[in-house]
């Protein structure tokens, strides 16, 4: 075209060639700011996307941290009600071994105090004499067994009733951190987001200027924004505007989604905590029982063994030939009375049988109700208390998945031949936290990684 016009430049007049110019200039023009324009648009989908993943990113790397603190503090938990068990478990030993004692040193003493009874007559008296005294010796060993068992019987009720405190205090302290944790992933990806939005890079340097209201060019946003981030907390949605030099309104948005951790499932032991220790109160009290009918047992056998004695003095009396009348008559008449004498500590020996017996089923009960059988779901900090907290079974939560979806706003300028729009541009990421851990058995290897992503 211009060896054209120059070959031919006599037949026209100077300046001809100026529109041709103005012309190419304006498409020049135009063709720049389509570029500006088009620019702008990919880098706002570029820290768009940039600003979800990061967010995506950093919100599940809290919370797998958050689950691996979990699986830690619950390995430690799972070790000390072990330990827990196993020390009560030994203290349960103690005990049904010192109140086995006291039951056959019971039986015993019942036995020989049941036959006295049969022999408890003037031929027999010296014998009956010999094995009541034989009962009183053996119910007199029997006590002292019971008091041993008493004793670890405390023991078991105090180990139990610190166990089950010292466990709900672990498992707030795990659910606290937990919630906490959750908290913190939501405050961290809103902060991932606005600082990889490309915000900072927008806003002016500087703190607003008392009494200066006529553009937000002279304010200074840069102060503003940092006070914002600074008061990020754990709500699910954050926006962020601001206006430029120009007057220009934009706005980035930030919408982070994490599962609820505050539903937690328990093992817990069998028996409930106020079943548990009402076992073992009345395995006490009923020891206290037979440990009191045995001493009054002891004292009975030793008082009939003491008139079986004196019939037996009289029966000797009466033996020898001529026998004496009156000896014979006074042997059958304190035998008879140890004969009666016989029936009430046979009795508080029977009762302390019995009281013995119920003692075994109830311990027997409060050691099997300390084994982890139970499976409780707990969504408070309160509703475990009925139970014994053994470990954490796992953290219901509907997926180990965290959502993070950003949108950009930005107003375009006026040109007056040109006018520049910018579209809304949305974001989203998705990641996973699960990785390859879990809670029970305790395995800390909960990793983020990011599993969706928008398309375009």
């Amino acid at each position: 075209m211009f060896a054209y016009f120059h070959d031919h430049k006599n037949k026209y007049s100077k300046g001809q060639l100026a529109p041709v110019y103005i012309l190419v200039l304006v498409i020049v023009i135009i063709m720049a700011m389509v570029t500006v324009n088009l620019s702008k648009v990919a880098m706002i989908k570029t820290d768009t996307a940039n600003a979800a993943d990061a967010g995506a990113l950093a919100t599940g790397a809290i919370m797998a941290n958050v689950f691996n603190s979990v699986a830690v503090q619950n390995s430690l938990m799972m070790t000390a009600y072990w330990s827990t068990y196993m020390t009560v478990s030994l203290m349960f030993v103690i005990a049904f071994y010192k109140l086995t004692s006291a039951y056959i040193s019971a039986s015993t003493a019942f036995a020989d105090g049941t036959t006295g009874v049969g022999m408890a007559q003037c031929p027999t008296s010296c014998a009956a004499a010999s094995i009541v005294g034989s009962a009183a010796f053996a119910a007199s060993a029997a006590p002292a067994l019971l008091i041993a068992a008493k004793k670890a019987i405390y023991g078991i009720w105090l180990v139990v009733a610190a166990a089950w405190w010292t466990q709900h205090m672990n498992y707030l302290l795990i659910r606290r951190m937990a919630i906490k944790g959750r908290s913190s992933s939501i405050k961290n990806g809103h902060g991932f987001v606005f600082s990889n939005s490309g915000i900072g890079s927008k806003l002016k340097a500087g703190s607003p200027l008392s009494g200066v209201t006529d553009t937000l060019e002279k304010n200074g946003y840069r102060d503003i924004y940092v006070d914002f981030m600074d008061g990020i907390s754990d709500n699910g949605y954050y926006n962020y505007s601001w206006k430029d030099g120009q007057d220009r309104l934009h706005s980035v948005d930030s919408n982070v989604l994490v599962p609820e951790v505050d539903d937690f499932e328990l093992k817990a032991a069998a028996l409930m905590f106020p079943l548990e220790i009402a076992a073992l109160s009345a395995a006490a009290v009923l020891v206290i029982t037979a440990n009191t009918s045995m001493l009054l047992a002891t004292t009975g056998y030793a008082g009939a063994a003491a008139t079986l004695a004196t019939a037996c003095a009289f029966f000797m009396c009466c033996n020898p030939s001529p026998p004496g009348l009156a000896c014979c008559a006074k042997c059958e008449m304190w035998a008879e009375i140890g004969r009666g004498e016989l029936a009430k500590p046979l009795g508080e020996n029977s009762a302390a049988l019995i009281a013995m017996t119920a003692t075994f089923v109830l311990l027997i009960s409060a050691l099997a109700g300390l084994f982890p059988a139970l499976s409780i779901s707990s969504s408070s900090e309160t509703d475990d208390l009925p139970y014994i907290d053994c470990w954490i079974s796992d953290i219901n939560v509907s997926d180990y998945k965290v959502r993070v979806d950003t949108k950009q706003t930005h107003q375009g300028a006026d040109l007056g031949l040109w006018k520049t729009t910018y579209p809304d541009t949305a974001s989203y990421a998705v990641a996973d936290f699960s990785g390859r851990g879990s809670i029970d058995p305790p395995n800390p290897r909960y990793g983020s990684d990011i599993v969706d992503v928008d398309k375009y």
